[in-house]
């Protein structure tokens, strides 16, 4: 019998499983199963939070849905069992197809929802109202519904809990955890702080939300509204053409970070300015960074940025995202957030 069971697929859910088992003091009864997606940049930095996990004293098995052919019916195979014999189960993306197809064979009394980045915020507001769970930004296969629906049942019949840093104050039924990163703030730091400004890439271009000349329009703009070339911290997901070009307009230096971006700052070096557009990072940073001396600069996304194509839901989403932002800036804190002059 396993006490509990984590079902993570990116870089963000793993260390979030390394929050909550050190939150709750549950490592050595801890198994993640690693569901690795294709690209490198994450299996990389998935890699990278393995061996973090190994330290802790937290089992990791690797599986590899993704790999093309029936790696993904094996995949199911292989978990059937283990998730079936799960007491508790957390759950890094309770949108993903993969985390869906295995929640039937669950009989876990307890489930915990851990974050994976602003699609936090969405799963509140669907599970609130009842909904089938689907990402912001994509439709739902009609294939995919039946098992959206259920794991939507699946996680209102169990003792449900969300581990956050978002803003999120309630989830009907369900208990709401909030916590500070007090693991990577143990384990990592506190960096040493540089002078200029470094810029936080984005993946809303490779997710289809933003016309990509427009992204590098406003970052050309960014840096040279700076007056110095500092770093730019691609998203994992980034293309390298993109992130070629960018360079090549902007003078920025792109760096791949290796391990998720709150442990690559809070290792530092970090920049006493650090400005990103709406993002995960908006609601992180500001908690993994605390005391450090660095601002947070919230950079403004126009709807002229938006592709047409982008729906209205999408957009409230972002909408959403950008006020809670604008939100903590007014607020007081170790590290601020504002716009950039």
């Amino acid at each position: 019998m396993t006490e509990t069971l984590a079902l993570v697929e990116s870089p963000a859910q793993f260390l979030h499983v390394l929050e909550w088992a050190h939150a709750e003091q549950v490592a050595d009864r801890t198994r993640v199963a690693v569901l690795a997606p294709a690209d490198p940049a994450s299996v990389a930095q998935l890699r990278a939070l393995n061996d973090f996990a190994d330290e802790e004293g937290i089992a990791v098995d690797w599986h590899a849905p993704r790999a093309g052919g029936l790696a993904g019916v094996r995949t199911v195979g292989a978990l059937r069992p283990v998730v079936a014999s799960a007491r508790r189960l957390v759950i890094g993306d309770p949108f993903s197809g993969m985390v869906q197809a295995l929640l039937p064979f669950s009989r876990a009394a307890e489930a915990v929802v851990v974050d994976d980045g602003t699609a936090t915020l969405e799963f509140a507001a669907q599970f609130t109202h009842g909904e089938p769970l689907q990402r912001w930004h994509a439709g739902l296969a009609l294939a995919r519904r039946p098992l959206a629906a259920h794991a939507r049942r699946f996680l209102t019949r169990t003792r449900l809990s969300l581990f956050t840093v978002m803003s999120v104050t309630s989830l009907p039924g369900s208990r709401v955890q909030h916590h500070g990163y007090d693991w990577t703030r143990r384990r990592f730091g506190p960096p040493r702080v540089l002078r200029g400004v470094d810029v936080v890439g984005s993946s809303l271009v490779e997710t289809g939300v933003v016309e990509p000349a427009a992204y590098l329009e406003a970052v050309e703009a960014l840096a040279e509204r700076r007056g110095a070339a500092g770093r730019y911290f691609a998203h994992r997901r980034e293309a390298p053409e993109k992130l070629q070009e960018l360079s090549r307009r902007t003078g920025l230096r792109i760096v791949r970070p290796r391990v998720p971006l709150e442990i690559e700052l809070r290792r530092g070096p970090v920049a006493e300015q650090l400005a990103s557009f709406p993002s995960s990072v908006g609601y992180t940073l500001p908690l993994v960074l605390a005391g450090a001396g660095c601002r947070i600069a919230v950079q403004p996304l126009p709807e002229t940025m938006i592709r047409e194509q982008v729906g209205a839901r999408a957009r409230r989403f972002l909408e959403r995202v950008s006020q809670d932002m604008q939100a903590a800036s007014s607020g007081v804190g170790p590290v601020a957030l504002s716009a950039l002059p």
